[in-house]
């Protein structure tokens, strides 16, 4: 790759830094009068341009959150680790300032996005499917129960059955 000339290089920072072309050529010491046509070269030359798109590149770089960066951010508030600054005002005025660890489903919710980005090993699945089925089992035995509260004795409570038959078309009288 060819060099930047000292005046180049200098454009091509303020360019950078300003985003116009016709100043960073003024600011890079070329002349008022032909500012706006250098800047414009400027822009057109393939050195000059990729030298402004690897420093854009890499500022961006520095600037977006890296996958690794995210993962360990997650991880901390998933051990519970990190702690969030609360302001808590009071009604006589007082502005209080406590540290909280983060709450049960803040961990919670990161450990699923930790675990969406690791696969699941045959066993690991294996449980999963069977946490699944117990849990399934678990809902089926609380909905049977929360039926049999509704029964007495084996017969249905009657204001339940009269509302069964008004919506089935009947009177309601039984």
């Amino acid at each position: 790759m060819a060099k930047l000339t000292e005046k180049q290089r200098r454009f091509a920072d303020e360019y950078i830094r300003l985003g116009n072309a016709t100043e960073a050529a003024r600011l890079a010491g070329y002349s008022a009068k032909t500012a706006n046509r250098a800047g414009t070269e400027n822009l057109s030359k393939p050195v000059i341009k990729s030298y402004i798109d690897g420093v854009l590149e890499e500022m961006a770089s520095k600037r977006i959150m890296q996958a690794s960066e995210a993962m360990e951010l997650l991880t901390t508030i998933a051990r519970g680790e990190m702690e969030e600054t609360m302001y808590i005002g009071t009604s006589d005025g007082v502005i209080t300032i406590e540290d909280k660890k983060p709450d049960i489903n803040q961990r919670t919710n990161a450990l699923k996005e930790i675990l969406k980005r690791y696969p699941i090993d045959r066993e690991g699945k294996e449980r999963l499917l069977q946490a699944q089925a117990d849990k399934a089992t678990a809902e089926a035995a609380l909905a049977k129960n929360k039926a049999d509260k509704l029964t007495q004795s084996g017969k249905v409570n009657e204001l339940l059955q009269s509302l069964l038959d008004v919506k089935s078309g009947g009177d309601g009288s039984g």
